[in-house]
C-alpha cells in the first residue's frame, strides 16, 4: 500500500454479526435439515443401471470429493484479498443465505405449485446446482438454480458461458445425482435444466433484515422473487433461439423439450403472480430491475449470441 493510501473501506453489514447469523441460521434450520444427505443414498436406485453409482464405496469417494473441495475454498477464502472481496461485493458465505431464504420463500409461496429443495453438497460443487424445484402436482417440471451474489459481471458471464458450452451446446441436461423428493422424501437422481439466478448484497441484506425483524410484509412482496422471473425469461430467450434455430440436431431435441416445458411453466406462474400487472406502470420496479448488473448481463449475453448468429 502506498504512504497515505487508505486501506479498502469495508461497510459494516447485518450479517456481520454472529449472533445475527445464528439467528437467521435458526429461522431457516427447516430448509437446511430438507438438505439430502449423501450418505443415507447408500443402496438407492435399486433395479436401474444407475444402481453401481451408489454403492457404499461410490457414496464415499464423492464425499471424499466434497471434504477436499471445501478444504480448497477454505484456504481459498482465508487469503486476505479474498475475506476483502467477500464482505464488500457478496461472496461465498452471502450466496449460501440467499439460497437459503430463496428456497424458504418459493416454499412459503412466492412461486406457486411449486416447493424447492437445496441440493447436497456434492451436487453443489461438483454439477453447480445449489436448489431444485418441483411442481406440487408430483411431476419433476422444476428448474436448478446456480446462485450467485457478485454484482462483477464478468462472473455471472463466465457462469453463462459454463453453462452455454457444457451443457446447451452439447443438449446435455445436468443431473442431479442426490435427490431427495421433497413429498415423499424418495431417493434418486434427477435431471433438471439449469439456470443462474443473481442477486445483489443488498437483496441478501434486505431478505436477512426482514428474516431477524420478522418483517413478513417485506417477505411476501420482495421484489427479487419478480426479478427471478425475470433472469429465468432472458435466459430461456437466447436458449430457446439455438435450439429452434437448430431443429435439425437430434441431439439437441431431448434438451430442447426440457427447456420449452420450463418455458410453459413460467408463462403460468406469471399467470398466477400477477407479473404483468405487477410490472405495468411499476416505476419503482424498473429503476431495481435497470439496477441488476446480473439481469443486464444476462440480457448482454443473450444479445450477443443473437449477434454471433447473425453473423
Amino acid at each position: 500500500m502506498k504512504m497515505n493510501e487508505q486501506p479498502p473501506k469495508i461497510e459494516t453489514s447485518i450479517l456481520d454479526s454472529m449472533e445475527n447469523q445464528i439467528t437467521l441460521a435458526r429461522k431457516l434450520e427447516s430448509v437446511y435439515s430438507e438438505r439430502p444427505e449423501i450418505k443415507d443414498f447408500v443402496g438407492s436406485m435399486k433395479g436401474t443401471k444407475f444402481e453401481g453409482d451408489y454403492t457404499k464405496e461410490k457414496i464415499q469417494a464423492d464425499i471424499d470429493y466434497v471434504e477436499e473441495k471445501r478444504l480448497l475454498i477454505e484456504e481459498e477464502n482465508s487469503s486476505k484479498g479474498r475475506e476483502l472481496l467477500d464482505r464488500s461485493e457478496g461472496g461465498f458465505a452471502l450466496s449460501e443465505m440467499m439460497q437459503a431464504m430463496i428456497v424458504d420463500q418459493i416454499n412459503k409461496g412466492w412461486l406457486s405449485d411449486f416447493k424447492a429443495e437445496m441440493t447436497s453438497d456434492y451436487d453443489d460443487l461438483k454439477v453447480g446446482i445449489d436448489a431444485v424445484m418441483k411442481h406440487t402436482s408430483g411431476g419433476y417440471l422444476g428448474a436448478a438454480f446456480d446462485f450467485t451474489v457478485s454484482s462483477r459481471e464478468e462472473q455471472i458471464s463466465n457462469k453463462l458461458s459454463n453453462l452455454w458450452k457444457r451443457n446447451i451446446e452439447k443438449g446435455a441436461v445436468p443431473t442431479v445425482k442426490y435427490f431427495k423428493d421433497p413429498d415423499t422424501g424418495e431417493h434418486s437422481r434427477l435431471l433438471v435444466p439449469k439456470f443462474i439466478i443473481g442477486g445483489s448484497k443488498k437483496d441478501v441484506e434486505d431478505l436477512a433484515n426482514a428474516y431477524l425483524s420478522d418483517d413478513q410484509e417485506t417477505l411476501k412482496n420482495h421484489p427479487l422473487k419478480y426479478l427471478i422471473i425475470d433472469q429465468i425469461t432472458a435466459q430461456l430467450d437466447s436458449i430457446l433461439s439455438f435450439y429452434e434455430s437448430n431443429t435439425n440436431d437430434q441431439k439437441l431435441k431431448f434438451a430442447h423439450q426440457q427447456y420449452k416445458k420450463i418455458e410453459g411453466i413460467i408463462q403460468n406462474i406469471k399467470k398466477d403472480m400477477g407479473y404483468e400487472m405487477f410490472k405495468k406502470d411499476n416505476l419503482e420496479y424498473f429503476e431495481y430491475q435497470k439496477g441488476s448488473r446480473a439481469l443486464a448481463e444476462m440480457k448482454r449475453f443473450g444479445a450477443s449470441f443473437y449477434s454471433e448468429e447473425a453473423a
